[in-house]
């Protein structure tokens, strides 16, 4: 079985961004991930996953950027190891 968290992730990130609000946001056109970083120290690694997302709003000619941490590893569901 091939993981298709990272394919997965910008489709629901779309929807949520779109989901009716109050005051009305611009619509999102499109999500997708611009770079994927796994911070190591000495082979192992010590903190979240980190992720540029680029979000294509309706009425802006550049895409919005925002970066997104997970908690848990998208592809197995196990918690990243804490910092301390």
């Amino acid at each position: 079985m091939t993981c298709k968290c990272l394919e997965e992730l910008p489709e629901k990130i779309l929807a949520h961004c779109n989901q009716p609000q109050v005051p009305k946001q611009p619509l999102v056109l499109e999500a997708r991930f611009k770079d994927v970083v796994f911070p190591m120290r000495n082979g192992q690694i010590t903190s979240a996953l980190k992720a540029d997302v680029l979000l294509m709003v309706e009425g802006r000619k550049t895409p919005k950027k925002t970066t997104m941490t997970f908690i848990y590893c998208p592809f197995c569901s196990t918690r990243y190891q804490d910092n301390a």
